[in-house]
């Protein structure tokens, strides 16, 4: 009989750099696996190719332990024999910015080019939950077919293959493959065969002593550590070969092309299978109808866009987080929340400070510090694996990304501190006398800011100086609130010779800056108003007040458009002087018990869910002033020491516990001058565990959908996630992703949250069905036992290890908007910016050698760079491949946008290019006076590569 179907087996691995095992370990199995994959290969030519989970770092890992064998790998891979790339390393995509999904893309694709190819495949293995805008990222790099095998709904995709339609509108081919998804032939068919036992049934589990040799550490501090089989007793069970694979054909039944089915041969940390071309042989002779073949992922694409048009197939639109929760691992957003924090940390400062400073520097006659920037960059992609960045692995694995970012934070400060000191240099100050104190402040965003600016002047100890004016270089006087002043001894270092001590008095002050040019920097110098007398024990200088302090009590606070009043519960009510609105019951705190896991929320039956508004506050006035003021809240929540968790969430208790801790928490809220929201910093020692931390907001706003801020986009959600024929939902997928803001709005008002550091959040679902006042609530963090998921029967469990529980002191900031409407009505967005993009002040003085004319040639202000309209900016670096700038803005608004971009200085020549940083078919931009007029749909993202005169 002709065989008139065909299963496509493609043999893969999915490689967490490091999960189970920290990276060391980990590379020695790496290395077991990558040794036999090279000897496989080699010995069979029939073995088509093998499939390296759709990243790179695995080939760079395994030639720095073994270099010798680099040049047999890159033959493979030229040879098409393995496919790497396109990503460097497998991200988990929401806790990283759109902008960090777009480098790990342009970094896999060439380094996987270094190595002879790249797979032009989007190969989804490790995704939890996929955004939006993932098909616009994907297209930008040339690719058109994503493999999503993640879970997708049936109800939203009942055939496996459909058309997904991003939020701008691009549509790419995609397939969530069938059951068990990346595992289908593998967990069903190859372990079966080569076991002589289903691997789903009850009779799959270990039988010591006839199943081969193993090897355990017994000693008391690696007891707990996993077993490791340490002989291979697979052989080929004939007699279970038509069982096992007409399950795994089955699984892929909701296939489009019933003829040709992929069969996913591969999952967490397997190698090559060197009996694999024995064992299709095998099965081939059990099948009459259905060939079997060693084959590709690129193979089986070929055949499904050959047999079928992306315009007939069902469109999913938007982004993919259907759920259940174990399908998806929507919880691990706010598990071990501090690396988040970090890693949003170096994110703004490499991608927001530290290159596009690098890039002015460049504009100015420098240089650009490509080789720091991409060692940072290195370090902070590397910190992105799935696993790295949740920090859903054993403690030892968390302090190494936790190392890692902090090298990239320092690396990027560094720069920018460099790039800093050299336009310094460059800045003509021959207006100023060698005795001025110089202060510059360098605004790195690309809308020009009036702020109030906190910082840190030092003034020569011999001068006496008690107060001072701030002048800008136009003459203008600034506004000035006096902080502090402490006397204090300096080092002034110098490379040629030993440090100067430099004996000053050093002033807190917030000043006004006046407008602070786009992409640039202004000059300001100090003017000596009052001097004392430093021997003086008593009648000291007494400080004076214009009456406008901010803070009109020890509670309440107030500016021209809002007034903040501290309830005794440590609670804050707003009143929105522009329209009257009113927000009460702001920022309360919550606790419930949390007995799940790194990857999911789950509360114990007889939980316990305390908040803070029956709490009485400890209340103080910290700092007053004309330009800002600060009140601290300290309160104290008794709450459960821990829960019981029940194993396999029925064997045992299910409560939290009846001994109980004081947990401290104290918050300060900050009102400024002219500013429409309060700045709020919350200082948390935990000292519980098992338990999910949140921040409550009653908003008093009828919401039925949320707006959150995503890649390249804003996301607009319905309060509850995805429903069932019956109308139910996953209670897990309450909680949503955000990157720098969330808002809620009705017909009446707007309520939105900016922040730099918070990832999750959810809304009470009520309101969608009882017309109620929507409570907004945003995680601060999950405290959960350190589990990880060996298997879905068997799991490493580390009662050893408590850093997944976060006992430690947590720091998260962020402002509480109070808005006229939705967030596009209003400057959200924008805000969302300022706070993650913070203005930097620098003191200087005039150049010892300046005679007559500074050598500087810059002007006392200037702007580098500027972005007008409501376009957003990804990012201001150099190109990849040459000494071109790019350029990435996008529009993240419903409706097309239009802006300019100008640059202070001559551009010789502007054209678009995708994400890859090609140039597109005439994609050259017209140029007038150094600016560049743009019109962008919606949620589009744009990329120029600019030359320089």
């Amino acid at each position: 009989m002709n065989k008139t179907k065909t299963g496509y087996i493609i043999p893969h691995t999915h490689w967490d750099r490091e999960w189970r095992y920290p990276i060391w370990e980990n590379r020695l199995y790496l290395v077991k696996l990558m040794d036999e994959l090279i000897e496989t290969l080699e010995n069979n030519p029939d073995y088509k190719k093998f499939l390296l989970d759709g990243q790179v770092i695995p080939i760079l890992d395994y030639v720095e332990v073994r270099p010798e064998n680099r040049d047999k790998l890159v033959k493979l891979i030229k040879d098409g024999r393995i496919d790497v790339g396109p990503w460097y390393t497998l991200p988990d995509l929401y806790p990283i910015s759109g902008e960090s999904i777009v480098r790990n893309l342009l970094k896999g694709r060439r380094e996987a080019e270094k190595l002879g190819n790249c797979l032009d495949i989007g190969y989804e293995s490790f995704g939890w939950g996929q955004p939006s805008q993932l098909p616009q990222i994907y297209k930008g790099f040339g690719i058109d077919t994503v493999i999503v095998s993640k879970n997708v709904d049936k109800k939203r995709a009942p055939n496996s293959e459909f058309k997904w339609t991003g939020k701008d509108g691009t549509s790419v081919y995609a397939t969530r493959l069938g059951e068990d998804a990346r595992a289908n032939f593998f967990m069903n068919a190859y372990i079966h065969i080569m076991n002589g036992v289903a691997y789903k049934s009850d009779d799959y589990n270990f039988d010591m002593g006839n199943y081969g040799q193993v090897y355990h550490q017994a000693d008391s501090e690696n007891y707990i550590q996993d077993y490791f089989k340490i002989e291979d007793t697979e052989k080929i069970h004939s007699e279970v070969i038509k069982e096992a694979v007409t399950k795994s054909w089955n699984g892929m039944k909701d296939t489009l092309m019933p003829d040709d089915r992929a069969m996913m041969d591969g999952t967490d940390s397997t190698t090559a299978q060197p009996q694999l071309m024995n064992l299709i042989e095998a099965i081939n002779e059990q099948f009459d109808d259905i060939e079997f073949k060693s084959s590709s992922l690129g193979e089986y694409v070929e055949i499904l866009k050959e047999k079928l048009s992306l315009d007939e197939l069902i469109e999913i639109h938007g982004e993919m987080r259907d759920g259940p929760t174990t399908s998806l691992s929507g919880n691990a957003l706010m598990t071990r929340s501090h690396i988040k924090t970090l890693n949003k940390k170096v994110q703004n400062s490499l991608f927001n400070q530290a290159e596009p400073l690098s890039v002015v520097n460049m504009m100015a006659g420098g240089k650009y510090d490509e080789s720091f920037l991409q060692l940072a960059l290195d370090y902070m992609l590397l910190s992105h694996a799935h696993d790295s960045i949740n920090g859903v692995t054993q403690d030892k694995t968390v302090d190494d990304v936790l190392y890692r970012l902090n090298q990239a934070l320092e690396i990027s400060n560094a720069i920018s501190n460099k790039s800093c000191q050299d336009l310094i240099r460059h800045i003509d100050l021959s207006q100023y006398n060698r005795e001025d104190i110089i202060l510059v402040v360098f605004n790195p965003y690309a809308k020009p800011r009036n702020e109030m600016v906190k910082a840190y002047i030092d003034t020569p100890q011999v001068q006496n100086i008690w107060e001072f004016d701030i002048v800008d270089c136009d003459g203008n006087v600034c506004e000035l609130q006096h902080i502090s002043r402490t006397e204090v001894t300096s080092p002034v270092v110098q490379l040629q010779t030993r440090p100067f001590p430099y004996y000053s008095d050093r002033h807190g002050v917030v000043f006004e800056t006046g407008e602070i040019p786009a992409g640039g920097y202004k000059v300001y110098k100090l003017c000596n108003k009052v001097k004392f007398n430093r021997k003086t024990e008593f009648w000291a200088k007494t400080r004076t007040t214009d009456g406008k302090e901010i803070a009109i009590s020890s509670t309440c606070m107030q500016n021209e458009f809002i007034k903040v009043e501290v309830n005794p519960n440590g609670t804050i009510s707003i009143l929105d002087k522009e329209n009257g609105n009113c927000f009460d019951n702001l920022n309360y705190f919550e606790s419930t018990g949390d007995v799940g896991d790194y990857w999911m929320y789950y509360p114990p039956y007889h939980n316990q869910t305390y908040n803070s508004k029956g709490c009485n506050a400890s209340i103080f006035l910290m700092e007053n002033g004309n330009l800002a003021a600060t009140i601290g809240v300290k309160l104290t929540m008794e709450l459960p020491k821990y829960a019981y968790r029940p194993d396999n969430y029925v064997r045992g208790k299910s409560e939290r516990s009846e001994q109980t801790e004081h947990l401290t928490i104290t918050t300060y809220y900050t009102l400024k001058k002219d500013a429409k929201n309060v700045e709020v910093k919350v200082e948390i020692d935990n000292n519980c565990k098992d338990h999910r931390m949140s921040v409550l907001f009653d908003t008093g706003i009828e919401a039925r959908s949320v707006d959150a801020q995503g890649h390249f986009t804003v996301d607009n959600r319905d309060v509850t996630p995805l429903k069932d024929d019956r109308g139910h939902y996953y209670n897990e997928l309450l909680t949503q992703p955000l990157q720098n803001f969330v808002s809620i709005a009705d017909d009446h008002k707007g309520f939105g949250i900016v922040t730099d550091c918070l990832g999750e959040y959810s809304v009470t679902p009520e309101c969608e069905h009882k017309g109620g006042d929507a409570t907004l609530s945003m995680t601060l963090f999950r405290a959960v036992k350190n589990i990880i998921c060996t298997e879905w029967r068997s799991a490493g469990v580390f009662p050893n290890q408590e850093g997944g529980q976060l006992q430690q002191k947590l720091v998260c900031n962020y402002a509480i908007c109070p808005m006229n409407s939705s967030w596009e009505n209003s400057d959200l967005s924008e805000m969302a910016d300022c706070f993650n993009i913070p203005l930097k002040p620098v003191q200087t003085c005039v150049p010892a050698m300046l005679v007559e004319k500074s050598e500087g040639i810059l002007p006392p202000k200037h702007s580098f760079y500027q972005v007008t309209g409501k376009l957003s900016v990804s990012c201001i670096k150099k190109a990849e491949n040459s000494n071109s700038i790019i350029v990435r803005v996008f529009n993240p608004y419903p409706t097309e946008q239009s802006g300019s971009i100008i640059f202070g200085c001559d551009v010789q020549n502007v054209c678009m290019t995708n994400l890859n940083e090609e140039e597109m078919a005439a994609s050259n931009l017209n140029i007038i006076d150094n600016s560049v007029e743009l019109n962008i749909k919606p949620n589009k993202i744009v990329t120029l590569k600019l030359d320089l005169a």
